[in-house]
């Protein structure tokens, strides 16, 4: 299995904002700051997701919340 590449992002630089919001907060920053897209979103999560899973599992948790928080406030629920 092919060891997956990050992937920069065509949109703004978090600036840290990964880590210091809370859930919520950073659910609603992703929608704001990629125009409710939803791809783009679950995208960048999901890479964080994968990249912090074994290292740091509490902040791949909190990316798991961001995510399903995201997709209910887009209203498409994602677990």
């Amino acid at each position: 299995m092919a060891r997956p590449e990050w992937k920069d992002s065509k949109y703004a630089d978090a600036k840290g904002k990964f880590k210091s919001l809370s859930c919520n907060a950073l659910a609603n920053w992703l929608i704001k700051s990629r125009s409710r897209n939803k791809k783009a979103i679950v995208g960048s999560l999901n890479q964080q997701i994968v990249f912090n899973r074994k290292k740091n599992p509490s902040y791949a948790s909190k990316m798991k919340c961001a995510r399903n928080a995201a997709m209910k406030k887009l209203g498409t629920k994602k677990s």
